[in-house]
Protein backbone atom coordinates (compact mmCIF):
# COMPACT_ATOMS: atom_id res chain seq x y z
CA UNK A 1 0.00 0.00 0.00
CA UNK A 2 1.47 3.35 -1.14
CA UNK A 3 2.27 5.81 1.95
CA UNK A 4 0.59 8.83 1.05
CA UNK A 5 2.67 11.05 3.70
CA UNK A 6 5.99 9.51 2.35
CA UNK A 7 8.51 12.46 1.31
CA UNK A 8 8.76 12.69 -2.65
CA UNK A 9 12.80 12.97 -2.86
CA UNK A 10 15.04 13.96 -5.25
CA UNK A 11 15.83 10.42 -5.74
CA UNK A 12 12.11 9.96 -6.31
CA UNK A 13 12.20 12.70 -9.16
CA UNK A 14 15.07 11.20 -10.99
CA UNK A 15 13.26 7.65 -11.16
CA UNK A 16 10.33 9.13 -12.70
CA UNK A 17 12.38 11.33 -15.21
CA UNK A 18 14.19 8.65 -15.86
CA UNK A 19 17.49 10.84 -15.17
CA UNK A 20 20.46 10.44 -12.72
CA UNK A 21 20.18 12.37 -9.02
CA UNK A 22 23.10 14.79 -10.26
CA UNK A 23 20.76 15.76 -13.18
CA UNK A 24 17.68 16.63 -11.38
CA UNK A 25 20.31 18.58 -8.63
CA UNK A 26 21.88 20.95 -11.66
CA UNK A 27 18.10 21.57 -13.30
CA UNK A 28 17.23 22.75 -9.19
CA UNK A 29 20.13 24.56 -9.45
CA UNK A 30 19.92 26.62 -12.77
CA UNK A 31 22.48 24.69 -14.22
CA UNK A 32 22.98 25.51 -17.75
CA UNK A 33 24.17 21.64 -18.85
CA UNK A 34 21.00 20.13 -18.78
CA UNK A 35 19.55 19.93 -22.48
CA UNK A 36 15.97 21.66 -22.97
CA UNK A 37 14.56 18.19 -23.64
CA UNK A 38 15.91 16.52 -20.38
CA UNK A 39 14.52 19.85 -18.25
CA UNK A 40 11.36 19.61 -19.47
CA UNK A 41 11.34 15.76 -18.49
CA UNK A 42 12.18 16.44 -14.55
CA UNK A 43 10.23 19.60 -14.50
CA UNK A 44 7.45 17.40 -15.76
CA UNK A 45 8.38 14.89 -12.62
CA UNK A 46 8.57 17.62 -10.27
CA UNK A 47 4.91 18.56 -11.12
CA UNK A 48 3.48 15.45 -11.04
CA UNK A 49 5.34 14.30 -7.92
CA UNK A 50 4.37 17.13 -6.33
CA UNK A 51 7.98 17.60 -5.30
CA UNK A 52 8.96 20.39 -3.00
CA UNK A 53 12.90 21.50 -3.07
CA UNK A 54 14.83 21.68 0.38
CA UNK A 55 16.44 24.93 -0.74
CA UNK A 56 17.60 25.15 2.92
CA UNK A 57 19.94 22.24 2.37
CA UNK A 58 20.77 23.09 -1.02
CA UNK A 59 22.08 26.50 0.48
CA UNK A 60 23.80 24.80 3.36
CA UNK A 61 25.17 22.43 0.62
CA UNK A 62 27.30 25.73 -0.79
CA UNK A 63 30.22 27.45 0.60
CA UNK A 64 28.39 30.90 0.46
CA UNK A 65 24.82 31.25 0.57
CA UNK A 66 22.85 33.81 -1.33
CA UNK A 67 21.05 34.87 1.72
CA UNK A 68 20.96 38.12 3.36
CA UNK A 69 19.93 38.49 6.51
CA UNK A 70 17.45 41.84 8.04
CA UNK A 71 17.38 42.77 11.48
CA UNK A 72 14.09 44.64 11.75
CA UNK A 73 12.44 46.36 14.55
CA UNK A 74 10.03 45.20 16.77
CA UNK A 75 8.28 48.72 16.44
CA UNK A 76 5.68 49.02 13.98
CA UNK A 77 6.44 51.26 11.20
CA UNK A 78 5.82 52.16 7.50
CA UNK A 79 9.53 52.94 7.20
CA UNK A 80 10.43 49.45 8.24
CA UNK A 81 8.52 48.05 5.98
CA UNK A 82 9.20 49.34 3.34
CA UNK A 83 12.53 49.50 3.25
CA UNK A 84 12.44 45.57 4.52
CA UNK A 85 10.39 45.30 0.77
CA UNK A 86 12.73 46.94 -1.07
CA UNK A 87 15.52 45.21 0.33
CA UNK A 88 13.67 41.97 -0.81
CA UNK A 89 13.13 43.29 -4.63
CA UNK A 90 16.66 44.10 -4.88
CA UNK A 91 18.17 41.06 -3.53
CA UNK A 92 15.83 39.32 -5.49
CA UNK A 93 17.00 40.91 -8.54
CA UNK A 94 20.98 39.63 -7.77
CA UNK A 95 20.19 36.37 -7.11
CA UNK A 96 19.95 36.39 -3.46
CA UNK A 97 17.34 35.62 -0.87
CA UNK A 98 16.08 37.13 2.41
CA UNK A 99 15.94 35.99 6.03
CA UNK A 100 14.42 37.92 8.21
CA UNK A 101 14.89 38.37 11.86
CA UNK A 102 13.16 40.51 14.52
CA UNK A 103 15.37 42.45 17.63
CA UNK A 104 13.08 42.89 20.56
CA UNK A 105 14.60 46.33 21.11
CA UNK A 106 17.27 48.58 19.72
CA UNK A 107 19.70 48.30 22.36
CA UNK A 108 22.97 46.01 21.82
CA UNK A 109 21.74 43.07 23.66
CA UNK A 110 18.66 42.99 21.34
CA UNK A 111 20.45 43.27 17.94
CA UNK A 112 23.18 41.06 18.82
CA UNK A 113 20.75 38.39 19.33
CA UNK A 114 19.39 38.61 16.17
CA UNK A 115 22.32 38.59 14.32
CA UNK A 116 23.58 35.61 16.12
CA UNK A 117 20.17 33.83 14.86
CA UNK A 118 20.67 34.68 11.23
CA UNK A 119 24.64 33.29 11.50
CA UNK A 120 23.21 30.06 12.57
CA UNK A 121 21.56 29.74 9.85
CA UNK A 122 25.33 30.45 8.03
CA UNK A 123 24.07 34.38 6.65
CA UNK A 124 27.36 36.26 6.70
CA UNK A 125 25.80 39.41 4.77
CA UNK A 126 22.80 41.53 7.29
CA UNK A 127 21.45 44.96 7.29
CA UNK A 128 20.24 46.25 10.38
CA UNK A 129 16.95 47.80 9.57
CA UNK A 130 16.50 49.43 12.79
CA UNK A 131 18.30 52.82 14.71
CA UNK A 132 21.47 51.89 16.16
CA UNK A 133 23.73 54.23 18.89
CA UNK A 134 26.65 55.07 17.54
CA UNK A 135 28.60 53.11 20.53
CA UNK A 136 26.38 50.16 19.95
CA UNK A 137 27.23 50.05 16.06
CA UNK A 138 30.96 50.22 16.44
CA UNK A 139 30.60 47.11 18.88
CA UNK A 140 28.54 45.13 16.91
CA UNK A 141 30.86 45.40 13.83
CA UNK A 142 33.67 44.87 16.26
CA UNK A 143 31.90 42.03 17.48
CA UNK A 144 30.48 40.26 14.39
CA UNK A 145 33.94 40.45 12.33
CA UNK A 146 33.07 37.57 10.22
CA UNK A 147 29.27 39.38 9.17
CA UNK A 148 28.94 42.04 6.88
CA UNK A 149 26.96 44.27 8.86
CA UNK A 150 25.12 47.66 6.96
CA UNK A 151 23.65 50.27 9.00
CA UNK A 152 20.63 52.04 7.04
CA UNK A 153 19.29 54.03 10.38
CA UNK A 154 22.71 55.01 12.19
CA UNK A 155 24.28 58.46 12.60
CA UNK A 156 26.22 59.52 8.95
CA UNK A 157 29.34 60.24 10.74
CA UNK A 158 29.32 56.46 12.66
CA UNK A 159 32.45 55.21 11.08
CA UNK A 160 30.91 51.68 10.38
CA UNK A 161 29.16 51.06 6.97
CA UNK A 162 26.01 52.56 6.66
CA UNK A 163 23.91 53.71 3.71
CA UNK A 164 22.08 57.19 5.62
CA UNK A 165 20.21 60.09 4.75
CA UNK A 166 21.55 63.81 5.36
CA UNK A 167 19.49 65.33 8.41
CA UNK A 168 20.34 68.50 7.56
CA UNK A 169 18.69 69.60 3.95
CA UNK A 170 15.40 68.40 4.65
CA UNK A 171 14.98 69.80 8.08
CA UNK A 172 16.57 73.12 7.10
CA UNK A 173 14.66 73.05 3.92
CA UNK A 174 11.35 72.72 6.43
CA UNK A 175 12.14 75.38 8.58
CA UNK A 176 13.25 77.93 5.81
CA UNK A 177 9.95 76.61 4.39
CA UNK A 178 7.98 77.89 7.29
CA UNK A 179 9.88 81.35 7.67
CA UNK A 180 8.93 82.24 3.84
CA UNK A 181 5.39 81.45 4.77
CA UNK A 182 5.56 84.04 7.58
CA UNK A 183 5.64 81.78 10.77
CA UNK A 184 7.90 82.85 13.98
CA UNK A 185 6.17 80.64 16.87
CA UNK A 186 7.13 77.30 15.96
CA UNK A 187 5.88 73.63 18.02
CA UNK A 188 8.10 70.66 17.33
CA UNK A 189 7.26 67.14 17.84
CA UNK A 190 10.24 64.73 18.27
CA UNK A 191 11.06 61.23 18.02
CA UNK A 192 11.84 59.16 21.16
CA UNK A 193 14.88 60.20 23.11
CA UNK A 194 18.32 58.56 22.86
CA UNK A 195 17.27 57.24 18.79
CA UNK A 196 19.86 58.65 16.73
CA UNK A 197 17.65 59.62 13.68
CA UNK A 198 15.40 61.32 15.99
CA UNK A 199 18.36 63.24 17.96
CA UNK A 200 19.49 64.64 14.36
CA UNK A 201 16.36 65.92 13.58
CA UNK A 202 16.10 67.56 16.14
CA UNK A 203 19.12 68.91 16.15
CA UNK A 204 18.95 70.50 12.83
CA UNK A 205 15.50 71.67 13.15
CA UNK A 206 16.34 73.67 16.34
CA UNK A 207 19.77 74.96 14.73
CA UNK A 208 17.36 75.95 11.95
CA UNK A 209 15.40 77.73 13.91
CA UNK A 210 18.19 79.96 15.53
CA UNK A 211 19.19 80.89 12.35
CA UNK A 212 16.36 81.81 10.76
CA UNK A 213 15.47 83.72 14.61
CA UNK A 214 11.73 82.10 15.01
CA UNK A 215 10.92 80.73 18.25
CA UNK A 216 10.37 77.38 19.59
CA UNK A 217 7.10 77.63 22.32
CA UNK A 218 6.94 73.85 22.39
CA UNK A 219 8.43 70.45 22.17
CA UNK A 220 6.90 67.27 22.75
CA UNK A 221 8.16 63.92 21.99
CA UNK A 222 6.45 60.71 20.32
CA UNK A 223 7.18 56.93 19.60
CA UNK A 224 6.88 57.08 15.98
CA UNK A 225 3.43 56.36 15.90
CA UNK A 226 0.01 58.13 14.77
CA UNK A 227 -1.19 57.77 18.60
CA UNK A 228 1.57 59.24 20.17
CA UNK A 229 1.25 62.15 17.67
CA UNK A 230 -2.39 62.16 18.59
CA UNK A 231 -1.38 62.65 22.30
CA UNK A 232 1.62 64.76 21.96
CA UNK A 233 -0.62 67.17 20.15
CA UNK A 234 -3.47 67.34 22.72
CA UNK A 235 -0.53 68.12 25.23
CA UNK A 236 1.00 70.90 23.44
CA UNK A 237 -2.85 72.03 22.45
CA UNK A 238 -3.48 72.21 26.35
CA UNK A 239 -0.34 73.63 27.32
CA UNK A 240 0.23 76.43 24.53
CA UNK A 241 -1.88 76.89 21.66
CA UNK A 242 0.70 79.90 20.69
CA UNK A 243 2.37 78.12 17.56
CA UNK A 244 1.20 78.36 14.22
CA UNK A 245 3.06 75.64 13.01
CA UNK A 246 4.41 72.30 14.12
CA UNK A 247 7.54 70.46 12.70
CA UNK A 248 6.94 66.51 12.98
CA UNK A 249 9.52 63.50 13.07
CA UNK A 250 7.69 60.88 11.06
CA UNK A 251 4.38 61.57 8.95
CA UNK A 252 2.55 58.92 11.16
CA UNK A 253 2.80 60.92 14.10
CA UNK A 254 1.97 64.17 11.94
CA UNK A 255 -1.16 62.11 11.05
CA UNK A 256 -2.14 61.94 14.43
CA UNK A 257 -1.50 65.95 15.02
CA UNK A 258 -3.91 66.61 12.17
CA UNK A 259 -6.09 64.80 14.25
CA UNK A 260 -5.47 66.18 17.70
CA UNK A 261 -5.83 69.39 15.65
CA UNK A 262 -9.12 68.94 13.84
CA UNK A 263 -10.96 67.45 17.02
CA UNK A 264 -9.75 71.11 18.32
CA UNK A 265 -11.84 72.82 15.77
CA UNK A 266 -7.87 74.08 14.68
CA UNK A 267 -7.90 73.77 10.39
CA UNK A 268 -4.41 72.60 8.81
CA UNK A 269 -3.41 74.52 7.10
CA UNK A 270 -5.58 77.77 7.95
CA UNK A 271 -5.08 77.64 11.45
CA UNK A 272 -1.84 75.22 12.13
CA UNK A 273 1.16 74.49 9.43
CA UNK A 274 2.48 71.23 9.55
CA UNK A 275 5.10 69.67 8.25
CA UNK A 276 6.05 65.34 8.11
CA UNK A 277 9.44 63.47 8.06
CA UNK A 278 9.88 60.79 5.46
CA UNK A 279 7.45 61.67 2.54
CA UNK A 280 5.69 57.76 2.97
CA UNK A 281 3.76 57.27 -0.63
CA UNK A 282 0.71 57.67 1.54
CA UNK A 283 1.59 61.15 3.10
CA UNK A 284 -0.05 62.76 -0.90
CA UNK A 285 -3.23 60.97 0.05
CA UNK A 286 -3.40 62.36 3.45
CA UNK A 287 -6.33 65.29 4.50
CA UNK A 288 -4.78 67.57 3.49
CA UNK A 289 -1.79 66.11 1.43
CA UNK A 290 1.21 66.04 3.43
CA UNK A 291 4.42 68.43 3.13
CA UNK A 292 7.12 66.45 3.81
CA UNK A 293 10.91 65.38 3.79
CA UNK A 294 11.17 62.91 1.16
CA UNK A 295 13.99 60.33 1.82
CA UNK A 296 14.79 57.91 -1.21
CA UNK A 297 13.98 54.72 0.34
CA UNK A 298 14.58 52.90 -3.04
CA UNK A 299 17.06 54.21 -3.68
CA UNK A 300 19.20 53.74 -0.49
CA UNK A 301 17.51 50.00 -0.49
CA UNK A 302 19.29 49.59 -4.35
CA UNK A 303 22.33 51.37 -2.55
CA UNK A 304 22.61 49.01 0.22
CA UNK A 305 22.12 45.57 -1.51
CA UNK A 306 24.73 46.53 -3.97
CA UNK A 307 27.22 47.33 -1.62
CA UNK A 308 27.13 43.77 0.75
CA UNK A 309 27.01 41.45 -2.80
CA UNK A 310 29.92 43.35 -4.34
CA UNK A 311 32.45 42.27 -1.99
CA UNK A 312 35.56 43.19 -4.20
CA UNK A 313 34.65 46.78 -3.60
CA UNK A 314 35.20 48.69 -0.76
CA UNK A 315 33.34 49.06 2.51
CA UNK A 316 32.37 52.65 2.16
CA UNK A 317 29.47 54.34 2.98
CA UNK A 318 26.98 56.57 1.44
CA UNK A 319 25.04 59.75 3.11
CA UNK A 320 22.13 60.35 0.10
CA UNK A 321 20.23 63.93 0.82
CA UNK A 322 16.68 64.53 1.98
CA UNK A 323 14.48 67.34 -0.10
CA UNK A 324 11.40 68.88 0.73
CA UNK A 325 7.85 67.96 -0.64
CA UNK A 326 5.48 70.80 -0.37
CA UNK A 327 1.87 69.77 -0.43
CA UNK A 328 -1.49 71.56 1.23
CA UNK A 329 -0.78 71.10 4.94
CA UNK A 330 1.22 74.25 5.03
CA UNK A 331 0.16 77.46 3.96
CA UNK A 332 1.31 81.27 4.45
CA UNK A 333 0.11 83.01 7.62
CA UNK A 334 -1.89 85.74 6.09
CA UNK A 335 -4.28 83.24 5.02
CA UNK A 336 -6.23 82.78 8.74
CA UNK A 337 -6.76 86.78 8.77
CA UNK A 338 -7.33 86.34 4.67
CA UNK A 339 -10.35 83.83 5.82
CA UNK A 340 -11.59 85.54 9.10
CA UNK A 341 -12.03 88.99 6.89
CA UNK A 342 -13.66 86.64 4.36
CA UNK A 343 -16.49 85.32 7.03
CA UNK A 344 -16.81 88.67 8.60
CA UNK A 345 -17.68 89.80 5.34
CA UNK A 346 -20.06 87.67 4.69
CA UNK A 347 -21.66 87.67 7.66
CA UNK A 348 -21.94 91.74 7.38
CA UNK A 349 -23.54 91.37 3.88
CA UNK A 350 -25.71 88.74 5.42
CA UNK A 351 -26.38 90.93 8.04
CA UNK A 352 -27.77 93.89 5.00
CA UNK A 353 -29.94 91.52 3.30
CA UNK A 354 -31.61 90.89 6.36
CA UNK A 355 -32.22 94.71 7.10
CA UNK A 356 -33.78 94.89 3.95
Amino acid sequence: MEDKNKKVTMQDVAKKAGVSYQTVSRVLNNSCNVSPSTKEKIENAIAELKYVPNLLAQQLAKKDRNVIGIVNTSIPSVAATEVASLCRKYALESGYHIALTIASANDYQSISDAILELKAQIISKVVVNMPVESSDAIKLTKDFSDVTLIFIDVDPYCPVFNVTFNPADGTLFSVSHLRELGHHKIAILAGPEGISSSESRLKCWREGIRINNLEEVCFERGDWSTQSGYLATLKMLRDNRDFTAILVANDQMALGAISALSQNNLSVPEDVSVIGYDDYQDSAYYLPPLTSVHLDRDMQCKLTISKLINENEPKASSVLPTTLVVRQSTANTNLRTSNVKNLVKALREAANLLEK
